[in-house]
């Protein structure tokens, strides 16, 4: 979960909630299942956004195919629904699906690309990304995640405990009900800051961090208002004017929760 507030008398809290489940797995594929949910509570003198209560729910599906020794392919669906939750229909699906690439190259040093395809309810949306991990030989710095959207380098001091800094971007849309005229809230944000990862007993591990919103929007369209591509959150061809709009920064805090029931893939 993640509480945050900025500047324009803007504050918002947010949480998420995940869990990832195998289905099966032979020595050279494996296919699993996951749960995700995810709200936004969104709190401004602005009477549109006031008390604002965001969710998304959403279901996927991932195979893991080794491709060869030393490269393994992920294709992954999630069918999902991304709303305020006062009323529910046809409008308020997404889906979107991923194609990954990995190649170790030796056991410190792992590349791949990939590529995320999103239908919003504004139009299409593409995400390029590369994966990264490094591990150096010697001493215990890491340096990896997924580019441009998850880098992160962190410091082990043992098995249990590391610190590190991370840079996080985000874009998320979500269907207003009919009371708001069926509108499209689009939201943005980069954060950058530092955090731990404390494992506490077990399978149980915690995170937690703090770090500074240094680019945070929030803006409200028609519905009419669709684009036919968007680009890393950018639209391509058509801009409107926003209904609402408001740009913003600030502190935020994150913690989380981890129950970590099977190894990792």
């Amino acid at each position: 979960m993640s509480p945050s507030k900025g500047n324009s008398e803007l504050s918002m809290f947010s949480e998420t909630v995940s869990a990832r489940f195998p289905l099966s797995k032979k020595r050279n594929n494996a296919w699993s299942t996951g749960i995700n949910y995810k709200s936004l509570l969104t709190e401004n003198n602005a009477s549109v956004i006031n008390g604002l209560w965001l969710h998304s729910i959403g279901v996927s599906f991932s195979y893991r195919k080794k491709t060869s020794d030393k490269t393994t392919m992920t294709i992954m669906v999630q069918p999902s629904i991304w709303s305020d939750f006062k009323e529910i229909s046809a409008e308020d699906f997404r889906f979107s699906t991923s194609l990954r690439f990995i190649t170790r190259k030796d056991n410190h040093f792992s590349i791949g690309w990939g590529i995320i395809y999103s239908y919003q309810f504004f139009g299409n949306q593409i995400v390029p990304i590369i994966d990264i991990s490094y591990r150096k030989t010697t001493g215990n710095w890491r340096i990896g995640g997924a580019l441009p959207f998850r880098p992160r380098i962190e410091y082990a001091f043992n098995n249990n405990t590391a610190i590190g800094f991370r840079l996080e971007g985000n874009y998320y849309s979500y269907r207003l009900s009919k009371e708001l005229n069926s509108q499209y809230l689009f939201y943005r944000q980069w954060d950058a800051g530092l955090f731990i990862d404390q494992k506490l007993t077990g399978k149980l591990y915690i995170t937690a961090g703090a770090g500074y919103a240094f680019n945070r929007s929030l803006q409200i369209y028609n519905k009419d208002q669709t684009i036919p591509l968007s680009f890393f959150g950018n639209r391509v061809a058509k801009k409107y004017t926003p209904s609402y709009s408001n740009q913003s920064e600030g502190m935020v805090y994150k913690i989380g929760i981890q129950l970590r029931l099977f190894k990792e893939e």
